[in-house]
């Protein structure tokens, strides 16, 4: 069982870290995005990137499944095809983990603010998702965007859900309820994928992820009853927000 020193007291950091989950947890079952509190938050504790990105997929499979189950039981997973989409996202997230566990933690320090800004940046030009008509052209290259999407996830993640969404929205002409339910399985698929090739690497902070899945069941339960529409109206511009300052901190050390 791998130990961790952190910046702060044990105790005030598992504190910290719980509510920062349950709060994430909502956001991302809600608008996706969660990603982009839990990471730069667990980097401010003094975790190394890559014991971040672990921890960070290990207890994010439980926020994720949460909501999976709940827009499952609501009727809201009706996509045809998401069999196959959860095997792209899942390929292309193992793609992606085993590359970024091949980078040093001096070279991931470097990245993640830049990723961290990237993501705040795209939030903040994004108006969220609306309903466009279908584009059949952009059909044929649909599973390669999931795989990408999925890759970008094992690589990285933050912004993730809110990148399927947007993909099912533009290109398959899906409603924001439907989109946002298989959104949750492909980012259940993802997350696991890559939390199993970290777990395998020994990478993840067992104890630390179990108590942040605590509160991400219970942030997914909340955050996946309430109001998509009204509630990412609330959420965006406070994740961009935190994303934003919370980046900066990483960048001037």
């Amino acid at each position: 069982m791998q130990t961790m020193e952190y910046l702060y007291e044990e105790t005030t950091v598992y504190a910290i870290l719980f509510i920062v989950a349950f709060f994430a947890s909502l956001i991302d079952s809600i608008a996706g995005g969660g990603g982009l509190l839990t990471t730069p938050s667990m980097l401010l504790v003094g975790m190394p990137p890559l014991n971040v990105l672990a921890t960070n997929k290990f207890q994010s499979c439980f926020g994720t499944f949460t909501s999976t189950y709940n827009y499952y039981k609501n009727g809201l997973l009706v996509e045809k095809k998401k069999f196959l989409y959860f095997t792209l996202s899942f390929a292309g997230s193992s793609v992606g983990t085993l590359l970024v566990s091949r980078i040093s933690n001096e070279t991931l320090e470097s990245i993640i603010p830049i990723l961290l800004i990237s993501a705040a940046v795209f939030f903040i030009t994004n108006k969220g998702p609306r309903g466009v008509a279908r584009n059949e052209r952009l059909l044929i290259v649909f599973n390669l965007v999931v795989f990408a999407i999925g890759f970008y996830d094992g690589f990285f993640g933050p912004g993730t859900g809110s990148f399927f969404v947007l993909a099912f929205i533009i290109i398959k002409g899906a409603n924001i309820m439907q989109s946002t339910a298989i959104t949750k399985l492909l980012n259940l698929s993802s997350n696991f994928a890559a939390f199993l090739i970290f777990a395998f690497q020994g990478y993840v902070i067992w104890y630390l992820g179990l108590t942040m899945a605590v509160a991400q069941i219970a942030g997914a339960y909340t955050g996946s009853k309430f109001a998509i529409k009204n509630g990412e109206k609330v959420v965006r511009p406070v994740l961009v927000v935190v994303s934003i300052l919370l980046s900066l901190r990483i960048l001037l050390g």
